[in-house]
Parts: C-alpha cells; structure tokens; sequence
C-alpha cells in the first residue's frame, strides 16, 4: 500500500512514517509539506509515475501555502484521471466541530483522526481503503 502524507510537521512526517513501516502498513510512504506541493506530487505521478500514486493520503487541514480544504478543491478536479481512487483520510488536531462538519461535505474524505497517528488507527484506515 501506497501513502502520501500531507503535512507540514516534520516530526509528524517521520512518526507516521516509521509507525506504518513498522507495522508493515506500508513500506512507500512519500510526504508533501503543503497541499501545494501534495497536488504537484499527484500530478508528476499521474503523467511520469502512475504506478507510484498513493492508495492513501493523509491529509491536514492547517497548512501554510495551501491548507487542506484547498487541496481538495483541486483534487476534485483531477479525480476523474486518476487510475484508481485514492483513499483520502484527514489527518488533524482541530477540535472544532465546523471541520469534521466540513470534511463529512467532500465524497473524496473517508475518514477523519485526530493527531496522532496510533498504531490502532491504522487496521481502521486500512479498512476504509478496501483492502
């Protein structure tokens, strides 16, 4: 399983990284700083790298440059080329209701955990994906 983390915590970055290696959640985990550079990476995959798409994409809501409800308005527009659909959790330490509320409005989120990533979210995720 593929996972691109969104996040612009490094140190959130390196925990989830290395809870879902090793867990054996996933051994391809790629990271992007901000929505921005997340759409970029889709992208590049789409049109250079199809086979590295993410299955999974964590995704935080506070980012600098392009925050996470940014990125889904964009993710909507390239859905329809993608391959396969890719899972998309949000990945957050907001508490306001407003947020889930608005996560629960995009057909692309499947998911919402609060910050950290645990090792008993994980068999969670995993069912989201399908697999």
């Amino acid at each position: 399983m593929r996972v691109l983390i969104i996040d612009d915590d490094p140190i959130l970055i390196m925990v989830c990284s290395r809870l879902m290696n090793i867990t054996g959640f996933s051994q391809a985990v790629a990271s992007s700083r901000d929505g921005k550079e997340g759409m970029e990476y889709l992208k590049t995959c789409l049109q250079e790298r199809p086979a590295e798409l993410p299955d999974i994409i964590l995704l935080d809501i506070n980012m600098p440059v392009m925050n996470g409800w940014d990125f889904l308005d964009l993710y909507r527009n390239i859905e329809r080329e993608l391959p396969n659909k890719i899972c998309i959790v949000m990945l957050s330490s907001t508490v306001d209701q407003a947020d889930y509320d608005r996560a629960n409005s995009y057909e692309q989120v499947r998911g919402f955990y609060s910050k950290p990533l645990t090792k008993e979210n994980l068999p969670e995720i995993k069912a989201l994906v399908g697999i």
